[in-house]
């Protein structure tokens, strides 16, 4: 199914792809925002954990914009995210730390575009780099990345909720959000579980046109 839609979406959009003649992005983005991230974590029996909470941290990005058409627009970018977990144990707490960075492409069509506002939904993927993984019970910290409990990679997607204010001729503010979730399994070990990244983006910033 996901392949006949994606199929589906490349035959929309190739008569405007090939009518694009500029080869170089229209747009350069930088943003940051807070990121409210938590695991979806199912036992060997299917059981969730409801012990699980949010937490938050912070996102920092680089996109740049290509335009297809009036409505459609591809936006690779670079992503540095700060995710992670809390928990309970005994009374003690236990919170999960976890950096990535990593390349992500989006997909953004304009369903409102005005001369000064545009809003436009989208749907994204990425593809993401451990770069610190930690573990805190109490005072005690873990290193999950040296200690090899984490995979390297994670593989992610969400949706887009973009909105950008046009400023001047050359300068637009971005507010979005974002809903990502993983589709691969972050730990290392196979006993039968399933932890997955879930998170909440809320972001601000910048838009060039070049």
């Amino acid at each position: 199914m996901k392949k006949i839609l994606f199929c589906s979406l490349l035959i929309y959009l190739m008569p405007e792809i090939k009518a694009q003649q500029k080869k170089q992005p229209e747009s350069i983005s930088f943003y940051a925002g807070k990121t409210f991230s938590s695991f979806m974590y199912k036992d060997k029996n299917g059981n969730k954990d409801n012990n699980l909470n949010y937490t938050s941290g912070n996102t920092y990005g680089l996109s740049a914009g290509f335009n297809f058409g009036k409505k459609h627009m591809i936006r690779p970018e670079i992503v540095y995210t700060e995710l992670g977990a809390s928990s309970e144990f005994l009374s003690a707490p236990i919170n999960w730390k976890l950096k990535y960075i990593g390349l992500s492409a989006g997909y953004l069509f304009k369903a409102l575009n005005k001369k000064n506002i545009s809003l436009s939904p989208g749907l994204i993927i990425g593809y993401d780099y451990l770069l610190r993984g930690a573990q805190l019970n109490g005072n005690t910290q873990y290193n999950l990345k040296q200690d090899n409990i984490l995979k390297t990679w994670d593989i992610n997607t969400g949706l887009i909720l973009n909105n950008q204010i046009n400023v001047t001729k050359t300068l637009d503010f971005i507010f979005e959000y974002r809903f990502n979730i993983g589709l691969n399994q972050i730990e290392n070990q196979d006993k039968g579980e399933q932890t997955k990244n879930i998170s909440h983006r809320v972001l601000a910033g910048v838009s060039f046109k070049l």
